[in-house]
């Protein structure tokens, strides 16, 4: 069953679809009924004790170009690098792409589904001490309503919009895809907009960088796709 689903884009798509689904039914109980809520500020204070107390010194006068050129790479510029990765390589004559792709991103939420519910760490602007705000309100507040239903307020280590940047970037180079340095840029606004905006700490964004090459690493091997051989294909 494995080989079959290995070769075929929509059990692949299904896969996909699987995870996200479960990731919403996840974040609903969460929301519902409050799991993991009981120790998410203690926990969240070790992680601002990890970064030696850091602060956030008048980050609400952060320039304002600032606010909307991260707001736009974290709530606009993400979905649709994910979006536009996933078609490119879903509509390749070769499935090997595709398949490394969604089988990282399955790895990488089932790697990260037990930090969320037993290590719960809440969002920076959202922990008094951090002395942050949630930059991307300076704009609007519907940004971060949009997501919620899917991203919970204590799932933040560790960051999935970090992860899943590295999981598109490292599929895209191991596989040659053109404009991969293109992405590579566009992904590190990404990254640098999680601390930015005030919404991930230190630690949630160091984790999902060993996350997101964890789940290439180990989706290589599970597909037994040789890394680093080049590829004769190009979205």
């Amino acid at each position: 069953m494995l080989d079959s689903m290995l070769q075929n884009r929509t059990r692949l798509t299904l896969l996909l679809a699987i995870v996200f689904t479960t990731n919403y039914a996840v974040t609903t109980a969460q929301a519902r009924y409050g799991l993991g809520s009981s120790n998410q500020y203690q926990i969240t204070y070790a992680v601002h004790q990890f970064e030696g107390n850091f602060s956030f010194e008048s980050h609400d006068a952060t320039n304002l170009l600032a606010v909307y050129g991260y707001s736009i790479s974290y709530f606009l510029l993400f979905p649709l690098l994910c979006i536009g990765v996933a078609a490119a390589l879903a509509r390749r004559q070769e499935v090997e792409p595709y398949r490394v792709l969604v089988f990282a991103v399955a790895i990488d939420y089932a790697v990260s589904l037990p930090f969320f519910l037993f290590f719960p760490v809440v969002e920076r602007w959202a922990y008094p001490d951090s002395g942050a705000m949630l930059l991307s309100d300076r704009w609007s507040s519907k940004l971060i309503e949009a997501i919620r239903p899917i991203s919970g307020l204590n799932d933040c280590f560790p960051s999935f919009h970090v992860s899943m940047t590295v999981i598109l970037i490292l599929v895209c180079y191991v596989f040659h895809v053109r404009l991969r340095t293109a992405l590579l840029f566009l992904g590190m606004t990404v990254i640098f907009a999680t601390f930015v905006l005030g919404i991930h700490w230190l630690a949630d964004i160091l984790a999902g960088l060993a996350v997101g090459v964890l789940s290439v690493a180990l989706a290589l091997r599970l597909t037994h796709t040789p890394a680093g051989e080049p590829q004769n294909w190009s979205p």
